[in-house]
């Protein structure tokens, strides 16, 4: 069993160019441009390591709509797990829903199990976000997960600066106070594209 989780990686992978953004910059250009550009969330082939297609991401409505792959997991959960996302970069966090899901199979080609419909999949999500932010103190942020990755991207591209991963620490202290808050904010406003993209 160990041997063909190997072999599936193997044939996996030589058919996708991950970039691990932190050794090198991706030009604002290649963002959104039209042809795939994919980059590791983490860069350690863990299973929570997705890959980000940031290349082929594209703006429907106030929504990123990007492909997210995640090829690290153990060959025993199956082909690789791929989901096409809609992402909302908001001040604070990115709320997001899937509108697709399938697998990339070992050839490379990326097949569809499941499409949702995203108006219901959003009010869902929203009204699930709105819960959690009732039960928790409030604070929300960017991190280094896909969805962030993505509003990293498309902030990088409209404010014409080379994309580079994981984005700069948030160094917002924890204290639960007015200022504490303000400088997340702040933060976060990084991840918040200010164009549309084309």
């Amino acid at each position: 069993m160990q041997k063909l989780g190997g072999l599936l990686m193997l044939s996996v992978l030589p058919f996708t160019k991950v970039c691990l953004a932190a050794e090198m910059e991706i030009p604002h250009t290649s963002i959104a441009a039209g042809s795939p550009q994919w980059v590791a969330s983490q860069g350690d082939q863990s299973s929570i390591d997705a890959i980000v297609d940031i290349g082929t991401m594209r703006q429907i409505g106030d929504a990123l709509e990007v492909v997210i792959r995640w090829p690290y997991l153990p060959a025993s959960y199956g082909p690789e797990p791929t989901e096409k996302n809609h992402v909302v970069c908001q001040a604070d966090h990115a709320i997001s829903f899937a509108v697709e899901n399938g697998f990339t199979a070992a050839d490379g080609q990326y097949h569809v199990k499941q499409v949702y419909e995203p108006e219901s999949q959003r009010e869902k999500e929203e009204q699930r976000d709105a819960e959690m932010a009732k039960i928790g103190n409030g604070f929300s942020s960017y991190g280094s997960d896909p969805r962030s990755l993505a509003c990293w991207a498309a902030a990088r591209k409209c404010d014409e600066q080379p994309f580079t991963w994981p984005p700069p620490p948030n160094t917002t202290p924890l204290e639960n106070t007015a200022q504490a808050h303000e400088m997340n904010r702040d933060y976060n406003k990084a991840f918040v594209p200010t164009c549309t993209l084309e």
